[in-house]
Order: C-alpha cells, then structure tokens, then sequence
C-alpha cells in the first residue's frame, strides 16, 4: 500500500529492485493480481482502503491497459514490442470477477467476459492454447524449451477464469473450455519437470508445477483428481527441499503451502518459518512488509516481488485459521 510498487494511476511494477531502487515497468498480470490481493485483504480486514486499491489498478487494467483495437489485454504498455499472454489475461478476468463479486459493478463482469472470449478467440491451437501472441497481428509467437514459452499444465490456473466466467453467468460454453484445458493438463503436466535438466531452474518448473495444482482446485472432489493433487504435492515439496540449498523460491514455498492447506494437511512449523523469512522488516517504507522472491546459495535475490508478497501473505494467514478462506477455489489468489 505504501511502497510505491502500485503507480498513481493504479499500475503494479513486476517487482523493485533492492539495490539499484528501481522498479520494473507496470504489468498487466502483476496488477491483476494485486486486484485479487487487495480483494482478499479487504475481506480479512474490511478496510475499505483495500477496496479503493483494488478499484485502482481495476480501472487500469480496464481503462488504460486494454487494447480497445485489438481486443486483448497487452503483457506490458509501450513499445518496443508488444505481447500478449494467454496465462495474464486469465489471471486479470479472475480478479476481475472477484472485484464484481465484492462490489456487484457491472463493469468488472463485462470486461472480465470480454476477455475470456479474447483467450478463446486469439489463442486458441490445434493442441491446446498458444501463451504468447504478437500484437497487434496476432501471431504465436514461435514455442521454445521454457515453461512459460510452449502450451502447458500451468495455462490451468488461467482456465480458472472459464470456470469462474461459466458459473458466474450460468454459461455451459466456458465451463466446457476449462474442462478442455484440463484434459489437456492432465495429459501433459508431468512435461512440466521432465523437460528441465538444470537442477537450480527446476525451482521455476515448480512454480509452474504449482500452477496447474492450483488450476485442479474446481475438481478437487472429483477422485482421480484427489489422488494427483496429494501424489504431485508430495513431489512437488520432496523437490523443493532438494533444490532449496540452491535456489528457493518464496512464491513456491506459498503456493505448495495453500495446496497444503486445501488438502486439510498441517504445514510445519519449519514451512511456516522458511516462507516468514523471506519478510522485509524494515523503516524503508519501500520494503517493509514485503516478501523477496528468492534465496540462491542462501542469499536473498535483489527484488521485492508483489505477487510473492501476495502469496505468502495469504499462506500465512490461511495457516493460522481453523477453516481457510482458500477453500473456495475462487479466492486462491
């Protein structure tokens, strides 16, 4: 709130820089998540200051950062090249939609619609949906080895917001593109690891590992499901540990937690301090509170993450409860 990683006009920076104090330039999928974080602490806390933050980057997004010419949402403003990501604009329509669900403003609902239709329309392949267009032609941009770069599990998390569009407006067309993504999910997740070698970068695998348990959480009663949800988790924390001397990752370490916690499993008290560790406490107001994104050789990396900040925020307030608020797949962040 008081950092300045949120800009005047309501745009979240991908994260600041711990030693040269600059922040990076405003993401679109960034602020959609803060969207998402903000409607979560104003839920915790019913400080209307959250909602207005909320309303803030919301206006952004829908106002400045859509391209009303090409009918998509852009990676980032501004030249020299332009992108648009199938995983962001589905991150951005479940804030959206949570924004609605708070305020009952309409404006958040159309235009969380008008971008599930854009990832159906502008992504869609013959073997499930392109993760990067070149705007504004909107041409895939050419696969590469990288987890973020080819077809994926981890475009699961961003289906979400098929799922959430299709309950929302009784719609039978967006709940079926969800179930198609997760046919192709569960098809292609163990892709995930197996098509990384480098032991250190197997820590950004699993973050996108994460991801698609995360975008399992709507079928989560659905048995077959129940077992790779608990047999993938186990993996996926036995890796982490395995690779944390190297390299560890804040937002991981959340995200496995939340699996965790939906799964009705208790963290432990070294999980829960491991994630509090990556907290800044500090007078410069640009740091305090916030989470780092990552150790490596056991040395905090030079950024401040809001979206790390997000996750272990909700983490850790999820874990002290007795019932979390994160049951309800809709507002795991």
């Amino acid at each position: 709130m008081h950092s300045g990683i949120q800009n005047d006009q309501g745009g979240v920076s991908r994260y600041r820089l711990t030693d040269s104090r600059q922040y990076l330039p405003v993401s679109t999928e960034i602020t959609g998540y803060a969207v998402s974080g903000f409607c979560y602490l104003f839920e915790e806390t019913g400080e209307s200051r959250f909602l207005d933050a909320a309303r803030r980057s919301a206006s952004f997004l829908v106002h400045t950062a859509w391209d009303a010419q090409c009918l998509t949402m852009p990676f980032e403003l501004g030249p020299p090249a332009r992108y648009s990501y199938f995983f962001d604009c589905g991150i951005i329509a479940r804030s959206l939609l949570w924004l609605y669900r708070l305020t009952g403003e309409e404006l958040w609902l159309a235009h969380a619609r008008d971008i599930g239709l854009s990832m159906e329309r502008d992504f869609a392949s013959p073997c499930g949906f392109h993760p990067i267009l070149l705007l504004p032609e909107k041409i895939p941009e050419s696969y590469s080895i990288w987890w973020s770069r080819m077809p994926g599990a981890f475009q699961l998390k961003a289906a979400l917001a098929w799922r959430d569009l299709g309950e929302t407006l009784a719609d039978t067309h967006f709940l079926d593109l969800y179930e198609r993504v997760l046919a192709f999910s569960l098809e292609h997740y163990a892709e995930t690891l197996d098509n990384e070698t480098d032991e250190p970068r197997k820590m950004d695998r699993l973050h996108a590992w994460a991801y698609f348990l995360e975008g399992l959480t709507p079928v989560s009663d659905r048995e077959p499901i129940q077992f790779l949800t608990r047999s993938a988790l186990i993996h996926g924390e036995q890796l982490r540990e395995k690779l944390a001397p190297r390299f560890l990752r804040s937002d991981v370490c959340a995200q496995l937690l939340r699996i965790r916690l939906r799964l009705g499993l208790a963290p432990s008290p070294a999980e829960l301090l491991s994630i509090e560790n990556f907290q800044y406490a500090s007078e410069d107001p640009t740091l305090r509170g916030g989470f780092g994104f990552g150790r490596r050789d056991g040395q905090m990396t030079a950024h401040v993450n809001p979206v790390s900040t997000i996750f272990c925020l909700q983490a850790l307030l999820e874990a002290a409860k007795d019932r979390p608020r994160c049951a309800d797949w809709r507002k795991l962040i």
